[in-house]
């Protein structure tokens, strides 16, 4: 992609760029127009989906005519300038509706995902500094919460996958650090990380790790019961298998280490 190339931004605000300049999208539902179509880039995507997908039961009135409206508005800001219309327009009329017509990889959505699948095949490879460099990259592209201001189904619906996916290509980045020798700063990373989610099983996980592996035995076992009357307070469970395992081996004084939670169990 060249740097004059239109660009769609959803994990964050949702915004539209060419060159580095910032596009007028109009007010919040021109805008979540915008963000259906980006996130089914190059499908057709009819108007009742589109409104379905924005304002599932709580359609006002003419809803269909301001979906026509919205595409109107975003043709005018989105085309090229200095082109023909035939090859400025990048949101077309396709019977039965509109497909936003860009390469997949002008999202940042596409971007993101693909950086972070690049990224475990290179950690699945052995190249862990190739697969910490990707990671990094992919977490880069955030700016802010994923579909920002959208309220529409579709919308919550993929926030909470690609906040799920956020979190994991972080907790994994970690992981690798770890694996690099990379401990000088994750103790008070991993507990800032803690302190916005509590829940998360595998950043006690690397906590206990990263304390364990620098003799800070007795913060590892402290560690270990703050996540244990986190989880029975908040959850009403007790620790998995994992946490439970690593503090036995922080009992004996054996050694720990990461372990891969990405790898799938082989069966026996």
């Amino acid at each position: 992609m060249s740097e004059d190339d239109l660009k769609i931004l959803l994990l964050g605000p949702i915004r539209a760029e060419r060159g580095g300049t910032n596009l007028y999208l109009g007010t919040p539902r021109q805008r979540e127009v915008l963000a259906v179509l980006a996130l089914r880039c190059g499908m057709v995507m009819s108007v009742p989906q589109i409104v379905d997908a924005i304002w599932n039961g709580r359609r006002p009135d003419s809803v269909e005519n301001m979906v026509h409206t919205y595409i109107g508005r975003l043709r005018r800001v989105l085309e090229h300038p200095g082109r023909p219309p035939a090859l400025a327009r990048v949101l077309r009329s396709t019977r039965p509706g509109y497909t936003l017509d860009i390469p997949t990889v002008a999202v940042d959505v596409t971007r993101f995902e693909h950086d972070v699948r690049v990224a475990r095949a290179a950690r699945a490879q052995g190249e862990l500094s190739r697969a910490l460099d990707c990671f990094q990259q992919a977490l880069a592209r955030w700016s802010g919460l994923a579909l920002q201001e959208a309220t529409g189904p579709l919308a919550e619906a993929e926030r909470i996958r690609l906040t799920e996916l956020r979190q994991d290509a972080v907790e994994e980045a970690t992981g690798v650090r770890l694996l690099l020798g990379d401990v000088e700063n994750l103790v008070s990373e991993l507990r800032c990380m803690l302190a916005e989610q509590p829940m998360r099983e595998r950043l006690w996980e690397l906590l206990l790790v990263v304390l364990g592996q620098t003799s800070r035995r007795a913060e590892a076992l402290t560690a270990f019961e703050d996540a244990r009357l986190t989880l029975a307070d908040r959850l009403g469970v007790e620790p998995g298998h994992r946490l439970q395992d690593l503090h036995r081996r922080l009992l004996r004084s054996e050694p720990v280490t990461v372990r891969p939670w990405w790898e799938r169990r082989v069966p026996v």
